[in-house]
């Protein structure tokens, strides 16, 4: 279909790009903010989700009778993972206050096993002469731990602001969604021009739609990787090996990258151990990634959006480039929410401004 040659849809169509861009840098601008906001849609939209499945298996019950079944429920799901918690806390606090061990036992290990990698100058015989060192000293090695472990301890710190900025937060966001969310929808749509309005309604019900599949999808894929990473560390015997997995699980949602930094500290534990248990940490990892490339993304997140592999990965590296990892995350969603309001205002246009 040839585009249209009429001046004011593109006009129309050029304004609302600037609103969807100036709406996306306030939100990136307030980062720490738009994380939790994010988070508070993921919780959202899973309870959602879970009420959905509720109702339809207890959806001929009685108004009461599917009460009781909802708290006894949650009674038993927050008794068993808080018992689980429970049993999980000396271990996350041995991850936290442990850092100088976990350097020191760093450079120890590779000043016993530093030799491996050192690059031997030869004779003329072939054999080795032992001249050259390693290519990294116990030093070097100690700064990459203290760096490693320096990071994740940061991002630990600022999980105070999110839990205190999300405890003020989240809560409002449910009530919102739960009790007035037909309401927001319809005071955002009268803002709008009555001509548009129905563009804006459809576009708000598409996005809602799409982003929600999006999202279940990495939710559910992330939660198998970690399952997968849990269980691996686990039998390698790795301390910690339920905060290490849930970890890793969570990182899997940074494209590319997120793997490989999400295994960084098991396997910086597990050597720690043994090389060995080192070697079982890389294999779970591995394993895990086979499971998500090869079934997870082209069967499940594949499915819910439909946007070409090369145009999803230069997205995703531009959005690195321009916003860091956070921008690697969102770059699928923010295409999602352009493509669909500007192609839906588009053709609402051209019936309102045709071609002349």
């Amino acid at each position: 279909m040839a585009l249209t040659t009429n001046s004011k849809v593109w006009s129309i169509m050029f304004l609302v790009f600037v609103f969807l861009s100036v709406f996306f840098f306030i939100l990136f601008h307030f980062e720490d903010l738009f994380i939790v906001l994010i988070i508070g849609s993921i919780l959202v939209l899973v309870t959602d989700r879970t009420f959905m499945i509720f109702n339809k298996r207890f959806g001929d019950k009685s108004l009461w009778a599917r009460r009781i079944y909802a708290i006894i429920l949650l009674s038993i799901v927050v008794f068993l993972f808080s018992i689980f918690m429970l049993s999980q806390l000396s271990d996350m606090n041995s991850l936290v206050s442990s850092q100088e061990d976990y350097e020191s036992g760093i450079t120890n290990l590779f000043s016993t096993y530093g030799d491996l990698f050192a690059p031997q100058n030869r004779n003329l015989d072939g054999a080795p002469n032992g001249s050259a060192g390693p290519i990294l000293s116990g030093e070097d090695m100690r700064s990459i731990g203290d760096y490693i472990f320096s990071f994740f301890s940061s991002i630990i710190s600022r999980l105070s602001y999110f839990l205190f900025t999300g405890l003020l937060i989240i809560p409002m966001m449910f009530r919102l969604y739960f009790s007035k969310k037909n309401v927001i929808v319809n005071d955002l749509i009268g803002f709008f021009p009555l001509k548009y309005q129905d563009c804006v309604d459809s576009s708000i019900y598409d996005i809602g739609r799409r982003l929600g599949d999006f999202f279940s999808a990495k939710i559910l894929e992330s939660v198998i990787v970690g399952v997968i990473c849990c269980i691996g560390f686990y039998l390698a015997g790795i301390n910690g090996w339920f905060f290490l997995g849930a970890l890793a699980g969570l990182l899997n949602i940074v494209p590319y990258i997120g793997p490989v930094v999400g295994a960084i500290p098991a396997v910086i534990v597990g050597f720690i151990v043994s090389p060995t248990t080192a070697l079982f940490a890389v294999i779970t990892v591995i394993i895990a990634q086979l499971v998500d490339n090869l079934y997870l993304i082209p069967y499940m997140i594949s499915g819910k959006v439909a946007v070409n592999p090369l145009l999803s990965i230069l997205l995703t590296l531009i959005f690195a480039d321009m916003l860091g990892a956070l921008g690697m995350i969102l770059a699928i969603p923010i295409y999602i929410v352009y493509k669909v309001v500007l192609t839906e205002f588009y053709h609402e246009l051209l019936k309102i401004y045709p071609d002349e």
